[in-house]
């Protein structure tokens, strides 16, 4: 997930192809290839009724058309999904969830939900091939999101319901963008000093907010690359900065030194740092012959898959009050005493193998953030918490432990706050500028910062 520079410049190209589709009217399709039409020629479309929000399901206006030979089966099948999307759509204030049932389809889905087109949802777009395509329409202040799955030609799926899609029912929280001295709307990392200003790696520099202004620096600078992937904050108010392909550099306040291969390194692709309470300083890089790389201020100390480390791709890492280091790897996550490496994974209980992020609590226990929901350590037992537990999403991309204790998590489908056993949630429609989240740090006054993949960095204040 943290390799982002090059992915996210592609998604960006992405996005910026689907925006340039322009709005159309619902059934118009653009590319070549064509989801089936609205009228089918057999057999008859049946609405199916559902009780929606203030008695009335939007719905209700949308059809279902199963295929002929799999009628009896798919009717049932589709009425219970629909059920279960009203169900969501109630529950959760019109953040809906869409399910499929073929895994290609499930991807293009995915990435229409990470990467919405600029503009506005009211408008249809052919995002895939033989697969089929999506459909947003809209009626007054309802709206639904409709997949079109396709099988040998027969189905169309039309699922989820809730209040207008891309709009928010309150204000939006105070955001930070390219227009405000932000270097870049795509922000990877963060970190907050003692003194509360805030550090921000993005894909076109390093930018530092003091509550007031803004600085950024870039290769011109000092700055090895201008694509930040990592950035930590030492006791002794140094800054490391990990970059894309162009190695690890540490800033004084006046001036960069920068970390190469040369230098001892393992790889200068970073992915993440993390500096231990003494000082040492910790770099992850994810690649082929990537791994991790320990400076004790005078020299480095790498490590990989051949000693012990679970996948020589490491996505976080953090160092525990202890000295103890966690890694999150693409092969779950791994834990070094000192002297040797012990690795989780899901046989072990951990949610996931494909690990985002990592964080130690205040009480020493361990929370994993993967593609599958976020799991907890405390030495002996793993427990994992999903959607079904107050998750926003299951794909988390970034944990911060709060002053008090509390944790927030940055996924993909927003932010959710665990303290004292309860869980809230922040989405579009509670202000969050995106909800695709790459990043999340908490100051030492409680403010919680909250990095995105293209609209910038918002600040949640304690009271909200």
């Amino acid at each position: 997930m943290k390799s982002y520079c090059r992915s996210i410049i592609c998604c960006a190209v992405l996005v910026l192809l689907l925006s340039a589709c322009g709005p159309g009217a619902p059934g118009t399709t653009h590319g070549t290839t064509q989801p089936p039409e609205a009228t089918p020629t057999k057999p008859s479309p049946t609405a199916i009724p559902t009780s929606g929000q203030e008695g009335e399901s939007c719905l209700a206006d949308l059809y279902i058309y199963p295929g002929s030979q799999e009628e009896p089966q798919m009717q049932a099948e589709l009425k219970d999904l629909v059920r279960q999307m009203e169900a969501m759509s109630q529950t959760s204030g019109g953040e809906v969830a869409v399910y499929v049932t073929a895994d290609a389809p499930s991807k293009v889905v995915r990435f229409y939900q990470e990467n919405p087109p600029r503009g506005g949802w009211n408008r249809t777009l052919d995002l895939t091939s033989e697969e089929g395509g999506i459909i947003v329409w809209e009626k007054g202040d309802l709206g639904a999101e409709a997949f079109v799955a396709v099988h040998e030609q027969k189905t169309v799926i039309l699922l989820g319901c809730g209040s207008k899609l891309g709009t928010s029912t309150g204000p939006k929280l105070p955001t930070y963008t390219e227009d405000d001295g932000l270097a870049d709307n795509s922000v990877i990392a963060i970190a907050v000093a003692s003194d509360g200003s805030a550090w921000f790696g993005t894909l076109s520099g390093l930018s530092h907010f003091d509550g007031s202004g803004w600085k950024t620096y870039a290769k011109d600078d000092g700055l090895p690359s201008d694509c930040i992937t990592a950035v930590a904050m030492g006791a002794d108010g140094s800054l490391w900065v990990g970059t894309d392909f162009r190695s690890v550099a540490r800033f004084d306040g006046s001036s960069w030194e920068t970390y190469t291969k040369r230098d001892g390194l393992r790889n200068n692709k970073v992915s993440s740092i993390a500096i231990a309470p003494d000082g040492t300083v910790w770099v992850g890089s994810c690649d082929v012959r990537g791994g991790i790389s320990r400076f004790d201020g005078q020299g480095w100390t790498t490590y990989d898959k051949s000693d012990g480390l679970g996948d020589n791709c490491v996505e976080a890492i953090v160092v525990a009050s202890d000295g103890t280091v966690w890694a999150g790897t693409k092969g779950g996550v791994s834990k070094f005493d000192g002297t040797n490496w012990t690795n989780y994974t899901t046989a072990d209980g951990l949610a996931g193998d494909s690990v985002n992020a990592v964080a130690v609590d205040q009480n020493g226990a361990v929370w994993v953030g993967t593609d599958a929901g976020v799991s907890r350590f405390d030495g002996q037992t793993w427990t994992t918490y999903t959607p079904d537990d107050g998750l926003v999403n299951p794909e988390v991309n970034a944990i911060a432990v709060a002053p008090d204790g509390s944790l927030w998590f940055g996924t993909h489908g927003g932010v959710s706050h665990l303290k004292d056993g309860s869980w809230q949630s922040y989405t579009e429609r509670d202000g969050l500028p995106s909800n695709t989240v790459t990043s999340i740090c908490v100051a030492p006054d409680g403010r919680v910062w909250i990095g995105t993949a293209f609209d910038g960095v918002a600040v949640l204040q304690p009271s909200e």
